[in-house]
């Protein structure tokens, strides 16, 4: 896939932050950043996705009591630590 050209405003420090993990990675500062919001868009459409899943369940009545699930999560804790 063809790569876009595209540009950002930074501040002097973080411009300079980018360029020592830059640096330190042996990457260009591009690629760097490039990188960096792959990341920041695949947990964001993670994050999205789970809170759209979490709306149905409960639009659909299948979401859990905070107490049951609490104390499931406590009955599973126990039978690790056995």
């Amino acid at each position: 896939m063809p790569l876009k050209a595209t540009s950002v405003r930074l501040d002097d420090e973080t411009l300079a932050r980018i360029g020592q993990i830059a640096e330190a990675m042996d990457r260009p500062r591009a690629w760097l950043m490039a990188e960096a919001i792959k990341q920041y868009v695949s947990r964001e459409e993670w994050f999205i996705r789970e809170v759209e899943q979490g709306l149905a369940a409960a639009d659909d009545n299948r979401a859990i009591d905070h107490a049951d699930l609490k104390a499931r999560w406590e009955a599973k804790r126990v039978a690790q630590m056995d």
